[in-house]
């Protein structure tokens, strides 16, 4: 393949002239993932992306974006995706990892098969991608892991068991990281958005079994959602953070929210009770 010019290559830089120049997004059908690459793109950054649907190429592959693998929660390949970009570019500089989609359903609606799906998709398949990365920017010195999780990787809500669970875990996983890469110039970060307009597709409905609670949940997320954030604003974020990250103008956080809605469930949850907090949850949701 041919190789994409980076004025000056690898060698070992820390930031090369101070600015991000490869990124790898995971899940870029997601519409936050469309959205970062339309900004990544703009600003000059070589974007490889990762899908998990037959999204038409079309408007993915540019000089700039190009979709390196359909990524159907493969097993293998991911080592088979990082040495397609290596062989272009020798390096990455940052990665955006973001939810696949979120399953919808409670305990007793969903099947373990179902449970397990989603924590391949959004919890190992990023974790396999990660470990593949990891080695590249210790090499280089300097990166930045950007795991996009959700209000519901903060806290529980009813009837997105799988989603909320395996959010959860990716939260417990990034902050491992962040201790265990900081001492290499990787930065960790957890960006923690509400309800996303462009998100109602990502939506997965249990096979076999709908329960009451679940359909009255659906209806109330159908209703976040639509007066949700605009996917933009997560991508702005992103991009802010992997920016000062580069410029070295500020360490990043940890974590980053996003959205007034799920700034006002933390606070809430800080400050209410339990009850208090349980019975919000529920109006929110649509159970009340």
């Amino acid at each position: 393949m041919d190789r994409i010019g980076l004025d000056g290559g690898n060698n070992g830089n820390k930031g090369i002239d101070g600015i991000c120049k490869v990124m790898l997004i995971n899940n870029i059908t997601n519409g936050i993932g469309l959205a970062l690459s339309s900004r990544a793109a703009g600003m000059g950054i070589i974007t490889y992306a990762l899908g998990t649907s037959d999204l038409g190429t079309s408007e993915l592959v540019t000089s700039s974006i190009r979709l390196v693998n359909k990524h159907k929660g493969k097993v293998d390949g991911v080592e088979e995706c990082i040495n397609t970009i290596l062989s272009e570019v020798d390096r990455i500089d940052a990665l955006v990892n973001l939810p696949a989609y979120a399953q919808l359903g409670t305990i007793e609606d969903i099947t373990v098969e179902e449970l397990l799906e989603q924590f391949n998709t959004n919890l190992f398949d990023t974790a396999r991608l990660i470990k593949a990365v990891v080695p590249v920017m210790k090499k280089q010195g300097k990166g930045v892991i950007i795991n996009v999780t959700s209000l519901a990787g903060m806290m529980g809500f009813p009837a997105i068991t799988a989603f909320a669970s395996s959010m959860f875990a990716l939260e417990g996983l990034s902050e491992c990281l962040r201790y265990e890469l900081m001492n290499y110039g990787i930065d960790v970060v957890l960006v923690e958005p509400g309800a996303v307009k462009s998100d109602k597709h990502i939506l997965r409905l249990p096979r076999l079994k709908r329960s009451d609670m679940l359909n009255n949940v659906h209806r109330g997320l159908i209703h976040l959602i639509e007066h949700g954030l605009n996917a933009d604003e997560v991508a702005d974020t992103i991009i802010k953070i992997i920016n000062n990250c580069y410029s070295k103008k500020a360490r990043p956080r940890m974590r980053y929210i996003v959205g007034d809605h799920a700034y006002a469930m933390f606070e809430a949850k800080k400050s209410m009770s339990e009850d208090e907090f349980e019975e919000l949850v529920r109006k929110d949701v649509g159970l009340t």
